[in-house]
């Protein structure tokens, strides 16, 4: 089976926990405040000014976050400058990779309508060492992923699905799920799950709508392991991009 590494998600609800076996990432929602007026550095585009921000701290970043005592110091610090650039842009914020390096990733946390500020802040990101720097939730490898959202523990294994065909962009799904609940909390942790399986980009590009419903066994025949939900949508994407 192997050990498990540690996700930590601050969300809205507080810190919440899973995890996976190839790759941890640490999520967190921004926190409100409101910044400085006056003066020549806020002259200079959001964009750039928290560039500049995250430049000048990076090497307590890079180095000091796996330090507990100083953690929550570190979550509230990024929350607060990403969110002069936006107040619902959220992140990751990954462990130190084999190549040394985290992994810093703006997300607009599903929704589309932010999807053109994630992209112009990372598009305006300097080049900073030791650091890779995404837009967007990244996939994560692997079909063995869980996660522990306050008090649900859900992972790939226990959510099905059917599909209603169409183009990337056009396709809905049922998810049928193990024991579901119908509660927000729920279904807050599966759209989690659903970022590591396909990343947020195409969760919220390649689907037009999502089901929720209880698994029937009933209805075996009828489902597919939520993991193969990957496979259909690049295929989508891939026919979108190249038609025939």
């Amino acid at each position: 089976m192997g050990t498990k590494n540690n996700i930590f998600i601050a969300t809205k609800q507080g810190v919440q926990h899973g995890s996976n076996r190839m790759k941890s990432t640490l999520i967190s929602n921004p926190i409100r405040r409101d910044s400085m007026a006056f003066s020549f550095f806020n002259k200079q585009s959001k964009e750039v000014q928290f560039w500049n921000w995250f430049s000048k701290n990076n090497e307590t970043y890079a180095t000091e976050f796996e330090n507990i005592d100083i953690r929550t110091r570190i979550f509230q610090e990024l929350s607060t400058e990403l969110k002069k650039v936006h107040a619902d842009l959220v992140f990751e914020f990954s462990p130190v990779q084999e190549n040394k390096n985290r992994e810093f990733t703006v997300s607009a946390d599903g929704s589309k309508e932010l999807f053109p500020i994630v992209k112009n802040l990372v598009n305006a990101a300097p080049n900073i060492a030791h650091w890779k720097l995404n837009a967007f939730r990244q996939r994560v490898s692997g079909d063995d992923f869980e996660i522990q959202y306050g008090d649900v523990k859900i992972g790939y294994d226990e959510i099905f699905f059917r599909f209603q065909d169409g183009v990337y962009g056009k396709i809905g799904i049922e998810l049928n799920i193990i024991d579901y609940d119908f509660q927000i909390q729920t279904q807050n942790a599966i759209y989690i799950l659903l970022d590591g399986l396909l990343g947020e980009y195409d969760v919220t590009m390649g689907l037009e709508w999502i089901d929720w419903v209880k698994f029937d066994i009933s209805k075996m025949t009828e489902l597919h392991p939520i993991t193969s939900l990957r496979t259909l949508i690049d295929q989508k994407k891939n026919d979108a991009q190249h038609p025939v």
